[in-house]
Parts: structure tokens; sequence; C-alpha cells
């Protein structure tokens, strides 16, 4: 049945311990460790949708998530948003100086995933190969 609905154990701490670090990051740096804080506090829903944002799906892959390779790399503009490169699965995480600030900032990107009709039409045209630009979308 795992191959039809994906896998169901939803374990982010797997997640956590395999993901990979990039330009000055690395599994003790505090920005990361309070990347990781903050996102065990999300709820199931808000971690599915973060793994949307990041993967471009919200399951996972028949042998769970430890077998997804995630890279969170830095980015010096700590003003903008995170950003995603989901056929990398590589976050630019900007160095977010406190907790209010990365819980706000990854909010937000959570919010712009609540439009899931715009969001997901993006995904299906972009994996059906057409070069639309996504602005001509109606939502």
């Amino acid at each position: 049945m795992h191959m039809v609905s994906g896998h169901q154990d939803f374990n982010f701490r797997d997640l956590e311990q395999i993901t990979e670090y990039a330009n000055g990051y690395h599994v003790e740096h505090p920005v990361i460790q309070l990347f990781w804080e903050v996102f065990h506090e999300m709820d199931l829903k808000t971690k599915k949708k973060f793994l949307v944002f990041l993967t471009g799906s919200d399951r996972i892959p028949i042998h769970g998530l430890h077998s997804i390779k995630i890279v969170i790399q830095k980015v010096k503009d700590n003003t903008r948003l995170p950003v995603a490169h989901t056929c990398f699965n590589l976050l630019d995480l900007p160095p977010y100086p406190r907790k209010e600030i990365m819980v706000a900032k990854l909010s937000r990107r959570s919010t712009i995933l609540r439009v899931s009709g715009w969001f997901r039409r993006l995904l299906v045209y972009s994996r059906l190969g057409f070069r639309e630009n996504y602005v001509s979308f109606k939502m």
C-alpha cells in the first residue's frame, strides 16, 4: 500500500538527522539549532506544508523520510524569506538572529502555501512540462 499512498510514518527526527548543510551552516550552528527547534514545534499539518514547499510533495517516499536528501544552505540577506529549490530539495535559509524572526519568516512561507489551488496547478503544469508563466494562473 505504501507504493500508492506513500509512507505514513512522519518521523521528522529522521529528516533532521539526514539533512546536510552548506555555505557555513553545520549541525551545531545556532541558526540550524533554532530552525529545528521551530520546525519541531509546528503541528503535523504545517510540517506537511513545509515538506511540500521544500520537496514539492507532502508524501513520504516508500523508504521513509530518511531517504530524502535535504540540504539547508546559508544565504547572506537575513531580510529575505526562505527559498526552496524543489528539484534539489535545497533550502536557502537566511541567518535569522532570533526565534521570533525565524517563526515569522517560516510562518509567512507556510501562509503562502495555503494558496493550494494555485500551488498545485503550478506543480502539475511543471511536471507535465508546460512552460506557462505562473502569474497567468487564476486564483
